[in-house]
């Protein structure tokens, strides 16, 4: 299994399952590079290097 890590969502991003997760939104992100599949709950998200940030990001989680 590859590598995980938790990220940080920047801009509303859709899930597989239809739902739209807001900014602030954490989600378990696998993979490196311009695009990297990320979770949250189970839901699939595809997300691109601008959508997300590595890590909890205090100021935009408390938002």
């Amino acid at each position: 299994m590859p590598a995980q890590r938790l990220g940080t969502l920047l801009a509303p991003v859709p899930g597989l399952s239809g739902t739209v997760y807001p900014p602030g939104t954490t989600v378990t992100v696998r993979g490196r590079g311009a695009t990297v599949d990320a979770f949250v709950n189970g839901d699939w998200l595809s997300l691109s290097w601008w959508e997300f940030s590595d890590g909890l990001r205090e100021d935009v989680a408390d938002r």
